[in-house]
């Protein structure tokens, strides 16, 4: 069945205002997400008393594998709560947990410290993308919904862009972190201004009549793992296979750029090349939604992770000691990560009906990250391994194939219109 609601239920002015919303909460999720990334050499460095390249990536693999097991179960924790509380109370209350821990980070003594302020972080970053995506795909009109989404997910680009343009002017690590924490002001923005989605305030309604009715209500979980377990395994691998690409690749490149710099380098070349990743990803997720509507679902989300792929391969192998080409190929694997990041999320809440739609979403953007924290997690041995960070990344974006593979088996949703 087909949702009957729309943006109809609100006016143009709540629309603006309900975007600017979540799309502020989308770039601050990539700033707090990425500071860490580009922040961790010289924090690490710092707190151990070291510039043991082998001693801080070790510890670094830690601190970010805690950080995705958070983001994991935020996701998936938010995504019930969105359900059964509401879109924009799951929210606000994600919003404020990740911009008090980022900026608790700021205070860490030791890399513990800064592994426990990741992983709560983790559980708010999580929650706060799976509540915008839900919310706003709900609320937009049908016929502009995926680019909306599209332009909403290059707030997390525009995020990453920031986190290295806070990282090139503020040298001090622990200023960048406390910094991280000014996203909490955004959630008075949402408490105030947001009304609640019309579509899961309906679900909500027909819920109740079917208790009053004395009839059984499935739970949540079980409606999800049972009568749409096909769709909620095609959306975790999909997006799973995605994430282990970009954690254990994308997200690794200033680590890898510190590896292969010279001696006499500044360090601001991981800045720039992450501000380069990230203005070409925010390319990537505007277009997203052309392709979807243009070419399909399914064909779009192959193109994305084609490229991905080809882009690491060109990036990670072809380049050994650091150049300016390291640049364009930054930014070309970051206008292919958008597009393929931006496509899922377009696609996911197609996937499941308005009563478990959140559910759901967080089920397929978190249940592959376990598998991620792992893999993140023993990055460090693979880079010992194998003898160098590019060689480790290179490797862990063979999990792009997977996605090239799996999305022929998923189903078709272009045309269908959203599951009431």
């Amino acid at each position: 069945m087909v949702s009957q609601y729309s943006s109809q239920q609100h006016s143009t002015k709540e629309l603006l205002i309900i975007f600017l919303g979540c799309w502020l909460g989308g770039v601050f999720d990539g700033m707090d997400s990425t500071l860490m990334t580009v922040a961790m050499p010289v924090a690490l460095g710092e707190l151990l008393n070291t510039s043991d390249k082998a001693l801080i990536s070790s510890h670094a693999s830690f601190i970010t594998s805690a950080f995705l097991i958070g983001w994991t179960l935020g996701g998936l924790v938010f995504g019930y709560v969105g359900d059964k509380f509401g879109r924009v109370r799951a929210m606000m209350l994600s919003i404020v947990l990740y911009a008090v821990f980022t900026g608790l980070a700021g205070l860490a003594q030791s890399p513990l410290h800064l592994g426990i302020c990741r992983f709560l972080t983790g559980l708010g970053i999580g929650g706060e993308l799976v509540s915008i995506t839900t919310y706003l795909t709900e609320v937009w009109n049908p016929k502009g919904r995926t680019i909306a989404i599209g332009v909403l997910l290059t707030s997390y680009q525009a995020g990453v862009l920031l986190a290295g343009v806070v990282n090139y002017f503020v040298p001090d690590w622990r200023m960048v972190f406390f910094i991280g924490a000014l996203p909490a002001l955004l959630a008075v923005l949402v408490r105030l201004t947001m009304k609640e989605s019309p579509a899961w305030t309906a679900a909500q309604e027909a819920e109740q009549s079917i208790r009053t009715d004395n009839q059984e209500s499935t739970s949540l979980i079980h409606e999800l793992l049972y009568s749409y377990r096909r769709n909620a395994i095609i959306g975790a691998v999909l997006f799973g296979a995605l994430l282990i690409g970009y954690w254990a690749s994308l997200s690794w490149i200033p680590m890898w750029i510190q590896s292969i710099l010279p001696p006499n380098a500044t360090g601001q070349e991981r800045s720039i090349a992450t501000i380069t990743q990230g203005v070409c990803a925010v390319v990537g997720c505007a277009m997203s939604g052309y392709l979807c509507d243009r070419f399909g679902r399914k064909f779009s989300i192959f193109f994305g992770f084609a490229g991905c792929f080809l882009c690491s391969w060109l990036l990670f192998a072809g380049n050994h000691v650091f150049t300016t080409s390291v640049y364009i190929e930054t930014g070309l694997l970051g206008y292919f990560i958008g597009l393929a990041q931006a496509n899922l999320y377009i696609y996911l809440p197609e996937l499941f009906p308005t009563r478990i739609r959140a559910t759901g979403v967080g089920f397929g953007l978190n249940a592959g990250r376990i598998t991620t924290a792992i893999a993140v997690f023993f990055l460090s041995v693979v880079v010992t391994a194998l003898g160098s960070h590019g060689a480790a990344a290179l490797t862990f974006a063979g999990s792009y194939i997977i996605g090239c593979v799996v999305v022929f088996f998923a189903p078709e949703t272009k045309g269908k219109g959203l599951l009431a």
